[in-house]
C-alpha cells in the first residue's frame, strides 16, 4: 500500500517557486490528493483570512478597500503560505498540512518565515557590502547603493505585500534570477553576487578596470557583468598558459588558441574548458564549495559563446585584450581666454538681431577667438541646422573632436539629462558627422578618444 501512495505524491519539478500555493493546489487536485470540498474550505478560508488583514489594513475604520490593494494583500497572503509550504519535507506533507491545518496559522507560520528571510537577506546585503567591487561601472555601483537594492530593506511590506521586492535593480547576473519573488528573490539576487564578487576579488582593481576597458571603453555605462568577463578572461588566460591573476591575453594568443580550439568537437572543447576551470580553483585557492558550483554553472553560457565565436571567427570578441588608458596616446587641447560678459552678451544681441545666415557666420569669425565661447554660442544664439553645419565647416578636426568630447552622440543614456539646447547640439553635431566622408569621420572619432583638456 505504501508504494501506491507513492505513485501519487506530487513531482516538485512541476511547481514554481514563485507561484508554489496555486501550484500545489492544482497538481494535488489533479492527482486525487486534494477533492473540490477540500478546494472550497481551502478558498473559503484564504477569503476569510482577506477579510481579516484588510480590516487590519484599514485599522477597522471601514470595511471598503480597493480592489487593488485587497488583490496585493490576497498575493501577500498567498505568498507567506507558500514560503511555509515550501519549508516542509516534500509537496506530498505539504498538501497534508493544507487539509488539517487551518490557511491563517499556515499564514501565521509563513509570515515569520518572511521575516526570518528578510534579516537573513539583509545580513547578506551587509556582506555583499564589504566585498563590493572597487569599478566605475554605473549599473553595479547604483544597484549596490542606498537608493539601489537599499530601497528594499526600507520599504518592504512583509504584512501586506510580502511578494513584491521594492528596489531598483539594473546589475545583471551571470546566473539571473529566475522563478522567485519578495524576499526569496532579493536573497537569492544578492547570494549571487555575493559568490560574483568573491571570485573577482582575487583580481586586482586596477586589472579588471583594464580588462572592461578592453571589452569597451564606455564600459562604466554599459549594462555588463563583470563576473562573467573576468571568469571568460581567465579561461582563456588557462588555455594559453597565461598568469591568470593577471588577466592578459595578447592578440596572438586569441589567434593560437582560434586555430587549437577549432580542432576540437564539442566534447574535447568542454574538457579543456573544465580543465581550464580546475586550474583556476587552483591558482586562485578556491576551495568555496559553493563559489565552484556557481562557477560551473557559469560554463555553459561561456562554453556556447566560444563555440559560436569559433565558427564566426570572432573570438577575440570573447577573449579580450586588456588595454591600459594611461598608456594611450593622448592629444592635449586647451581653448583660450574667453571674451568677458558684457561683451558676449552684446555678441549674442547682435546675432538675434542678424537677419541672413552669412552676416552670422562673418560676425561669429570676426569676433569669436575662444573655443568656449563658440560652444556657448551654439547654446545661446538660436542657430539653424544649416548655419551650425556652415560654422562646423570652419573648423578643423581637432575642434570638431573637441566638440565631440563635449557632446558626445554615441550614447543616449545620459541624454535624459541634457537640456533642449544641448539636446539639439548634439543632434545638429551627430548630423553633421555623418555626412562627412567615412575616412574623416574616423579621423575625428579616433581624435575624440585620445583628446584630453578643460
Amino acid at each position: 500500500m505504501e508504494n501506491i501512495e507513492k505513485r501519487h505524491i506530487i513531482n516538485s519539478h512541476n511547481l514554481s517557486d514563485e507561484f508554489y500555493f496555486n501550484n500545489i493546489l492544482q497538481e494535488a487536485y489533479t492527482s486525487g490528493l486534494l477533492n473540490e470540498s477540500d478546494l472550497e474550505n481551502i478558498q473559503l478560508q484564504c477569503i476569510s483570512l482577506l477579510s481579516y488583514k484588510s480590516e487590519r489594513y484599514n485599522k477597522a475604520e471601514s470595511s471598503s478597500i480597493r480592489v487593488e490593494t485587497a488583490e496585493s494583500i490576497m498575493k501577500s497572503n498567498i505568498y507567506s503560505i507558500g514560503l511555509y509550504l515550501k519549508s516542509l519535507p516534500d509537496p506530498d506533507y505539504a498538501v497534508k498540512e493544507l487539509k488539517t491545518v487551518r490557511i491563517s496559522d499556515l499564514y501565521e507560520k509563513g509570515r515569520k518565515l518572511v521575516n526570518t528571510r528578510f534579516q537573513v537577506t539583509k545580513r547578506i546585503y551587509n556582506m555583499v557590502q564589504k566585498n563590493k567591487l572597487d569599478t566605475l561601472n554605473h549599473s553595479y555601483n547604483s544597484t549596490l547603493s542606498e537608493n539601489g537594492i537599499g530601497i528594499f530593506f526600507k520599504s518592504y511590506n512583509l504584512e501586506y505585500e510580502a511578494h513584491d521586492s521594492p528596489a531598483s535593480i539594473d546589475y545583471q547576473l551571470c546566473n539571473p534570477v529566475n522563478d522567485l519573488a519578495g524576499v526569496e528573490f532579493i536573497q537569492k539576487y544578492l547570494e549571487n553576487l555575493y559568490l560574483e564578487n568573491e571570485f573577482c576579488m582575487n583580481f586586482a582593481a586596477e586589472n579588471i578596470h583594464y580588462l572592461l576597458y578592453g571589452y569597451d571603453k564606455g564600459y562604466t555605462e554599459l549594462l555588463i557583468n563583470i563576473f562573467e568577463q573576468l571568469l571568460t578572461t581567465a579561461l582563456g588566460c588557462s588555455l594559453a598558459n597565461r598568469n591568470i591573476r593577471e588577466l592578459n591575453i595578447t592578440g596572438e594568443d586569441i589567434q593560437r588558441l582560434f586555430e587549437k580550439l577549432l580542432r576540437y568537437d564539442n566534447h574535447t572543447l568542454m574538457l579543456n574548458i573544465h580543465k581550464a576551470t580546475k586550474d583556476i580553483f587552483e591558482e586562485l585557492n578556491i576551495t568555496n564549495l559553493s563559489l565552484q558550483k556557481y562557477i560551473e554553472k557559469s560554463l555553459s553560457k561561456i562554453t556556447t559563446n566560444i563555440e559560436n565565436a569559433l565558427k564566426l571567427n570572432t573570438l577575440s570578441k570573447v577573449f579580450i585584450t586588456s588595454i591600459n588608458p594611461n598608456l594611450e596616446p593622448k592629444i592635449h587641447f586647451e581653448s583660450s581666454v574667453k571674451m568677458d560678459d558684457e561683451e558676449y552678451r552684446r555678441l549674442i544681441e547682435e546675432l538675434l538681431r542678424c537677419r541672413f545666415s552669412s552676416d552670422k557666420l562673418e560676425l561669429i569669425k570676426e569676433r569669436v577667438k575662444s573655443f568656449d565661447d563658440l560652444e556657448d554660442i551654439l547654446l545661446d544664439a538660436q542657430l539653424e541646422e544649416e548655419e551650425f553645419i556652415s560654422l562646423f565647416n570652419t573648423l578643423g578636426d581637432v575642434e570638431i573632436a573637441a566638440m565631440i568630447k563635449r557632446h558626445p552622440f554615441e550614447s543616449d543614456i545620459q541624454a535624459v539629462d541634457l537640456s533642449d539646447t544641448e539636446q539639439v547640439v548634439r543632434l545638429y553635431l551627430e548630423n553633421y558627422i555623418k555626412q562627412l566622408p567615412t575616412n574623416r569621420q574616423e579621423l575625428i572619432l579616433q581624435i575624440a578618444k585620445h583628446l584630453i583638456g578643460d
